[in-house]
């Protein structure tokens, strides 16, 4: 006998129809040399053709793509015709101090994650990359969520890629992420006004998160972390919000309005 909770996994997008048809985690650039880049117009044709509202993430601060003033100017100049909002993921606490407040209150949101984050020795390390090594897992829990704490804290809008561990603790997922450590972390986000991203890519987080995080009052967005590939499939950020309870009411949505 298929189980309730297959069967809600499996549930048609309708199900979910009154929840915004959106994803503001979308990068024009592939992840490797091989995939071109896509041009903004192509994503706006993408976007109509799917029924999904884009939001194109550049990517920076005070270092990579975005790293000061021209570089956000051009990339806020290459959008600014087409259907689409624009937002910057950050890297760093010092972003703010390379690009200008005008520049930056033309985008339409920011978001940040803690996958570039310090060992002990203060060294960054890409969390996301195959063979990470963290050292003992509860230490490294009690560092990065310190870290994920220091990330909401900034004047953002997103809380990109939250609760993901690297490779070799996801089979822990569960026993690490605590309820305590659950709850600090929608607390920071619900008290700092971050929407907490159900990311596509990932599949994070956790049912029990959304709903903790649901009862605490806090908001979600939808993002597929696609490079090129990928774009608008949010499928899975629909059905969890489904499983979860969500509604309209509780997604984020850029205030400025798109006509395609």
């Amino acid at each position: 006998m298929v189980s309730k909770f297959l069967l809600l996994l499996c549930a048609p997008v309708l199900l979910a129809a009154d929840l915004p048809k959106v994803d503001l985690h979308i990068h024009l650039h592939g992840e490797d040399h091989n995939t071109p880049e896509m041009k903004p117009a192509d994503a706006a044709a993408l976007s109509r053709k799917l029924g999904v509202r884009f939001g194109i993430l550049a990517e920076g601060g005070c270092r990579g793509d975005i790293h000061d003033n021209q570089t956000l100017g051009e990339f806020l100049g290459e959008v600014r015709d087409q259907p689409l909002w624009r937002g910057l993921q950050v890297y760093g606490f010092d972003w703010a101090t390379c690009l200008s407040a005008d520049l930056r209150g033309q985008l339409d949101y920011i978001a940040a994650d803690a996958l570039v984050f310090p060992d002990r020795s203060g060294k960054s390390i890409w969390l996301w990359l195959p063979n990470i090594e963290v050292g003992e897992a509860q230490d490294f829990m009690d560092r990065y969520v310190a870290f994920n704490e220091r990330v909401l804290s900034q004047p953002i809008q997103i809380w990109a890629n939250p609760t993901y561990v690297p490779e070799k603790l996801k089979s822990q997922y569960d026993a690490l992420w605590t309820t305590a450590r659950m709850d600090r972390l929608i607390q920071a986000a619900v008290r700092n006004h971050v929407a907490i991203e159900i990311n596509a890519h990932f599949q994070v987080p956790s049912a029990a998160f959304i709903r903790r995080a649901k009862a605490a009052g806090a908001k979600f967005s939808f993002g597929s972390n696609s490079h090129v590939k990928g774009m608008g499939e949010i499928d899975y950020c629909l059905r969890m919000a489904q499983q979860c309870g969500l509604t309209a009411a509780d997604i984020y949505v850029p205030v400025r309005r798109l006509i395609h």
